[in-house]
C-alpha cells in the first residue's frame, strides 16, 4: 500500500491508500456488538470534528472505518443477528445520511487537492530534470574545455621542445659552416688563434708565438 502523503502518487492512488487505511477494522466475537455501536458514535463525532478543522484526510479515514465496521465487519459477529441493540436503527440512518455522503464529498475534495499537489510535483520534477540536463551539459562542456586546454598545452610544450632542438641543430650547422670557411680561407695565424680560442687553453696575448705562449695543463 502506498503512502497517502506521497505526492509522487497519482490522486487516485492516494485516495485508494486512504480508503485502505479506513478499511483496516477488526471485530472480535469476544466484544459485545453493542460496544461497537457505541464506538461508532465516537467515530462519527470525531470525523465531524476533523472535517470542521480541515483535516479531511483523517475525517475521510474515520468515515470509511465507520462504513467498514457496520457494513462489512460487524454483521459477521456471531451475536449480531440475535442481540437486541437499540442503536442499530440509528446507525443505519447515520450510514445513509452522514457516513456515505460525507465520505463521497471528502473524496472529491481530496482528489481535487491531490490533483493540484500532483501537478506541482510533476512541474517541480520537470524543472529538476531540466536543471540536471543543463548541469550535465555544462559539466560536459567543462570537461571538453579541460581536455582542449590540456591538449593545447601539450602541443605547445612539444613545439617548444622541437623549436629548441631545431635551434640547437641550426647552431651546430652554423658552427660547422664557420669552421669549414675558416679552414678554407684563413691564414695560419688565424687558424692558430681560432684553435686556441676554441680550446680555451692558451693564456698569452699572442698565442701563436710559441716562444711566449703559455698553455693550460
Amino acid at each position: 500500500m502506498g503512502d497517502p502523503s506521497d505526492v509522487s502518487l497519482t490522486p487516485e492512488e492516494r485516495v485508494r491508500a486512504l480508503t485502505k487505511k479506513g478499511s483496516s477494522v477488526e471485530v472480535s466475537d469476544d466484544v459485545p456488538p453493542r460496544r461497537y455501536f457505541r464506538s461508532g458514535m465516537e467515530l462519527i463525532r470525531m470525523a465531524h470534528v476533523y472535517t470542521e478543522e480541515g483535516n479531511i484526510e483523517h475525517a475521510f479515514i474515520l468515515y470509511n472505518k465507520y462504513i467498514t465496521l457496520f457494513i462489512e465487519k460487524l454483521p459477521k459477529h456471531r451475536e449480531y443477528k440475535t442481540a437486541n441493540i437499540p442503536e442499530k436503527k440509528d446507525t443505519l440512518k447515520k450510514l445513509k445520511d452522514i457516513a456515505f455522503p460525507q465520505a463521497e464529498i471528502l473524496k472529491k475534495a481530496l482528489l481535487k487537492r491531490f490533483e493540484l499537489e500532483y501537478s506541482n510535483y510533476l512541474l517541480k520534477k520537470k524543472e529538476e530534470e531540466e536543471a540536471l540536463v543543463q548541469e550535465q551539459s555544462r559539466q560536459r562542456a567543462l570537461d571538453a574545455e579541460r581536455v582542449r586546454v590540456a591538449d593545447m598545452l601539450r602541443r605547445q610544450r612539444e613545439q617548444e621542445q622541437f623549436s629548441a632542438f631545431e635551434e640547437m641543430i641550426r647552431r651546430q650547422d652554423l658552427e660547422k659552416e664557420r669552421h669549414k670557411v675558416l679552414l678554407e680561407f684563413a691564414t695560419p695565424s688565424d687558424l692558430c688563434m681560432y684553435m686556441c680560442v676554441a680550446d680555451k687553453k692558451c693564456l698569452h696575448s699572442d698565442p701563436c708565438d710559441r716562444s711566449k705562449a703559455v698553455w693550460r695543463a
